[in-house]
């Protein structure tokens, strides 16, 4: 029986190495912890895909981040002000404290598909 092909998708939203698929890309599953929320292993535990490719690599992760704020901001700020009648004053203050929230969530959202973007997948 052929071996399943794994999902892009879904080794994006879980942080999976963007190689193999299985290996973690950071070393704390939790992304509220916040004393961690950076750390990556050198390598891929279960590949050894190098995970520092060069200095500075995931600089460019933060466009993917914006792209994802901006996905955010822009669908709840039209069902909110024009779907329900919220005030922009009450809408600045849901958008500002639903970041805060997604912030980490968005960080590791934006390495691992900036990742994925560059390495090529073997399966």
């Amino acid at each position: 029986m052929p071996e399943k092909k794994k999902s892009i998708l879904k080794s994006i939203l879980t942080c999976r190495c963007p190689r193999c698929h299985e290996g973690a890309m950071f070393l704390n599953a939790n992304p509220y912890n916040l004393l961690q929320i950076e750390k990556m292993p050198p390598e891929c535990p279960a590949c050894g895909q190098d995970f520092v490719i060069e200095p500075g690599f995931f600089f460019g992760s933060t466009y993917i981040s914006y792209a994802l704020n901006v996905a955010w901001m822009i669908p709840s700020f039209l069902l909110l002000h024009f779907g329900l009648g919220v005030s922009l004053y009450h809408y600045w203050f849901f958008f500002a404290v639903t970041l805060l929230l997604l912030a980490p969530l968005i960080f590791r959202l934006s390495r691992s598909a900036w990742m994925h973007a560059f390495v090529r997948s073997n399966t």
